[in-house]
């Protein structure tokens, strides 16, 4: 149990203790791939598990990348959609943001399952997108909606909210046998 929500607890604790965070956005898929693959060590499937945790790191940050660059280009296509109006401009947002986010989430939890030992990986990929529900709901009741808009400082909360959120999706997807037991064990 304590393994599931370790890796939150670690992600909060690093965006509280560096006050520029929300700024150098280069530093949020280190945190949040450490949060994971130190607390889960023992479940990397590497002989070597300093090389699971670099992987880990690298596929993290390609990920990121990756995603980034398709949000990019995404941005160009909605342009060109009916939804460039100025009206629209959140929902183009929500979009975008929703196609990214989420993209992210399924793309890191399909290369985790090279990098991790996952039982029911299914379940996982369940669990990963009640997470980002979560992280959406979050967001439209603390930001209104306003986060959703590129150029706005939200955005920050936004990766950081996903970074948690995440983190917790991917630590009981990990550690879903242990929650089980202590589930069981309190029966």
């Amino acid at each position: 149990m304590l393994k599931s929500l370790l890796s939150p607890v670690i992600v909060v604790i690093a965006v509280l203790i560096i006050p520029v965070i929300g700024e150098a956005f280069i530093y949020l898929p280190l945190i949040f791939s450490l949060s994971i693959s130190l607390v889960n060590f023992s479940k990397l499937k590497t002989k070597l598990k300093f090389i699971g945790v670099l992987l880990s790191v690298i596929q993290t940050y390609a990920v990121f990348l990756g995603l980034a660059i398709t949000t990019y280009l995404s941005d160009d296509f909605i342009d060109h959609l009916s939804l460039a109006t100025e009206e629209n401009f959140a929902l183009r947002g929500i979009i975008l943001v929703t196609l990214g986010g989420y993209l992210a989430a399924l793309l890191l939890y399909y290369f985790s399952t090279f990098l991790y030992h996952l039982e029911r990986k299914r379940f996982g990929y369940f669990i990963l997108s009640l997470c980002y529900i979560l992280v959406v709901l979050v967001m439209q009741i603390f930001s209104k909606a306003e986060f959703l808009q590129f150029g706005v400082e939200k955005f920050a909360a936004y990766l950081i909210s996903w970074m948690i959120f995440m983190s917790l999706g991917f630590s009981i997807t990990l550690n879903l046998d242990d929650l089980k037991q202590f589930f069981q064990a309190k029966k």
